[in-house]
């Protein structure tokens, strides 16, 4: 598994470094730091000042990087898989994609609240760019995951939550979990009868497997189940046919549970969105 972990010197990309250690121990790890010069604020100055400024911006963040990313390297020394660093310049969200077209990871992982200390103000949005643009599955730290965390997978059988599935199905992480089986809707049969399939498909990969079928607000139902279950991680598909989800990554469904969720966050995108 390769693993792309987009990282600064916060809090939340340590916590984000401590969940790729632990839960994939076996991945190859790509270490971005994102070297965000524009998003520094400063007043109005000429192009002469501002090139200035931005030599000392950058000299800065190198002096920064030089820091934590030696210690953030250690983290990994014992693991099996190939460790990497890559420092690279430019809008953070830009930076992250890009890299994530052009290495193709299997996962890409960060910290939820931002990736530079000095954007405090954009916390919000770099997180849920990456989530919506990713070609591939996203994961949105909000703590360390534990080895086996307890999980809310959100389904609604769309492309979407079928990639969802498969990741849990192929993935040698998160093994032995508890998955919480959540459909937002009208508790008719044919839901019933689906929850119940993707309820067996996980158990077979000894999955611990309890469903619900809850009415609601997609988003508030969804936050309320994950912290009245206490469960480390959502995970949901993107790119939905049916239901709410097909606007789950266009409108404000998916920016409440990014920012309003106290577990982490995992997307996964359909494939036809993948193509797209």
């Amino acid at each position: 598994m390769k693993v792309l972990l987009a990282v600064d010197s916060t809090q939340q990309a340590d916590e984000a470094a401590r969940t790729v250690r632990d839960c994939f121990p076996s991945s190859d790890v790509e270490i971005l730091h994102v070297l965000d010069i524009e998003a520094v604020p400063h007043s109005h100055l000429s192009a002469y000042l501002i090139d200035r400024y931005h030599q000392r911006i950058r000299m800065r963040l190198q002096v920064e990087a030089s820091r934590f990313l030696p210690k953030l390297l250690e983290l990994f020394l014992r693991l099996t898989g190939r460790v990497r660093v890559l420092v690279r310049e430019g809008p953070t969200a830009d930076i992250i994609l890009g890299t994530a077209s052009s290495l193709r990871p299997d996962l890409v992982v960060l910290g939820s609240r931002g990736l530079t200390e000095i954007q405090a103000r954009l916390l919000g949005g770099v997180s849920y760019r990456v989530a919506q643009e990713a070609v591939c599955p996203v994961l949105l730290i909000k703590h360390v995951l534990p080895c086996s965390p307890k999980m809310l997978l959100a389904v609604d059988r769309s492309k979407g939550t079928e990639q969802a599935v498969r990741f849990l199905e192929t993935t040698t992480a998160f093994m032995s979990s508890r998955v919480i089986l959540l459909a937002v809707g009208q508790p008719r049969l044919d839901v019933q009868e689906y929850v119940s399939a993707v309820a067996s498909r996980l158990s077979v990969r000894n999955f611990n497997v309890e469903t619900r079928i809850l009415q609601g607000d997609p988003a508030a139902t969804i936050l309320q189940c994950a912290r009245v279950e206490r469960v480390d991680v959502i995970i949901t598909g993107s790119r939905g046919l049916h239901g709410w989800l097909k606007q789950w990554l266009s409108g404000s469904v998916s920016r409440k549970i990014i920012l309003h969720a106290e577990a982490s966050v995992l997307i996964v995108h359909a494939q036809d969105a993948k193509e797209e």
